[in-house]
């Protein structure tokens, strides 16, 4: 630096210049603090910066003390990724908090079995109660008790009032205990009344299932008519449960529906026996008419191996005929003869075992007077004769007949009908039908055989 500039600042040569009692420049020392303190905050800044992820800027100056926040790319990704992680997490905590469908139907069905066993808790008290009854009525003085069937079978007001008097008067242990224990049942059947009044106030009333009106019959109106969902809709939904398959009077059906997800179940309601029963009685009957089939199928096989013995001597026979030249002809006819009595036996066997059935158009057993339908009377045959009934149900092979709609050249079935109707209102006949298949069960088929039976379909 040359004369010129420290002539033109004076003043801060002068304080340059100047020095305490030890020497020192004044100056060079305060300075000299100053960069000291610069350069502690620095490497605190620096220590800060490689623990948080600052690095300093490329200044000239080391000790100006400047820099930015640059992060590394690994740390925006960890954060990111931990962000979305908690997030996630926090958003799964809060939704497994709401109840499903699924949990909630559950619940449902575990409300409905505590209803269920309080029922039969009652129903074993009510007998309990029925049975002492019986036995005190054998006493002249209690033959007058009754049993209130409008207030679940226990007793009238009457009675219990007449037993609560003799509780205290009575001086036969024996009978004292009996009322003692009638008056505690009467007790408890209250209490459990109560708590089933209590349980039911959360539940939907179950649909009653009746003879005409199933499982799938009752899901199906459940689900249009209560929760509006539509045709197409209602049977894709039942489809994809377990329909209970028996209809059995009086069970109950319980439904169930919300954000798509569709329960159902059966209890035993007011029917005299429990779903578990009724599918052992049908299967019961099922392997029952599985053996009586495989006695048919035996039966048959005797038969057949009867006339395969019998057609081996037959051919015997013939054999031993032909040998005699001079009777040929008298074994040819033999011969045809024996043929067609084998023909005749397999058909008999057949038709002693079968029923006859046509198939018919609605339309066009209307059009050619072959069958009526009027309001009073319904669907009757008008015409039979010249009818071809050669189709036939064969009982040994099978007892049921399926039809579909195209070969009544229909695109769905709206009604089918077997005539005569009196086969069907009798029983012996039923009529399984939906829209793309109809399933004809011969079910008395003992009244069946020989029979000729009109089948229309619309």
């Amino acid at each position: 630096m040359g004369d010129e500039e420290k002539n033109k600042n004076p003043r801060k040569d002068l304080l340059n210049n100047r020095e305490n009692s030890e020497g020192e420049s004044i100056y060079g020392k305060f300075r000299s603090r100053i960069l000291d303190q610069e350069q502690r905050e620095m490497m605190e800044k620096v220590q800060q910066g490689a623990e948080s992820g600052y690095v300093f800027d490329s200044s000239e100056d080391a000790l100006s003390g400047e820099y930015v926040k640059k992060i590394d790319k690994k740390v925006i990704v960890i954060y990111v990724v931990v962000s979305t992680i908690v997030l996630t997490t926090l958003i799964f905590f809060i939704y497994s908090l709401i109840p499903d469908a699924e949990d909630k139907f559950v619940k449902y069905k575990s409300l409905i079995a505590e209803v269920e066993k309080l029922n039969v808790k009652k129903s074993k008290k009510i007998q309990e109660i029925e049975s002492v009854v019986s036995e005190l009525k054998k006493n002249e003085k209690y033959k007058n008790l009754e049993i209130d069937s409008n207030d679940d079978r226990v007793l009238t007001a009457e009675s219990m009032e007449f037993l609560s008097q003799q509780a205290e008067k009575e001086d036969n242990s024996g009978i004292k205990s009996k009322i003692s224990s009638i008056i505690q049942s009467d007790e408890e059947i209250k209490a459990i009344q109560q708590d089933i009044i209590s349980k039911n106030k959360g539940l939907e009333a179950p649909v009653v299932m009746t003879k005409s009106r199933g499982h799938e019959q009752i899901a199906y109106a459940f689900l249009t008519q209560k929760k509006g969902l539509s045709d197409q809709k209602a049977k894709e939904v039942i489809e994809s449960v377990n329909v209970f398959d028996y209809t059995y009077e009086g069970l109950y059906v319980w439904n169930f529906y919300e954000n798509g997800f569709y329960g159902s179940f059966i209890t035993k309601g007011e029917a005299d026996k429990s779903p578990n029963e009724i599918k052992k009685l049908a299967q019961q009957a099922f392997q029952e008419r599985m053996l009586d089939l495989e006695r048919e199928k035996t039966a048959l096989k005797n038969i057949t191996k009867q006339l395969e013995t019998d057609l081996k001597t037959s051919q015997a026979k013939v054999e031993q005929l032909l040998n005699e030249r001079d009777k040929l002809g008298e074994l040819d006819s033999k011969n045809k003869q024996l043929k067609e009595e084998m023909v005749k036996k397999e058909e008999m066997i057949s038709d002693l075992n079968s029923v006859r059935y046509k198939l018919l158009a609605y339309s066009f057993a209307i059009e050619r007077g072959i069958i009526s339908e009027t309001v009073w009377e319904g669907v009757k045959i008008e015409k039979s004769s010249g009818l071809d009934y050669s189709s036939k149900v064969d009982f040994s092979v099978t007892d049921n007949l399926i039809i579909r709609p195209k070969q009544f050249s229909l695109n769905a079935f709206t009604e089918v009908y077997v005539l005569p109707k009196s086969l069907v209102t009798s029983g012996d006949i039923k009529i399984l039908k939906k829209d793309q298949i109809c399933k004809i069960e011969f079910v008395n088929k003992a009244n069946l055989i020989k029979k000729q039976i009109l089948i229309i379909a619309k």
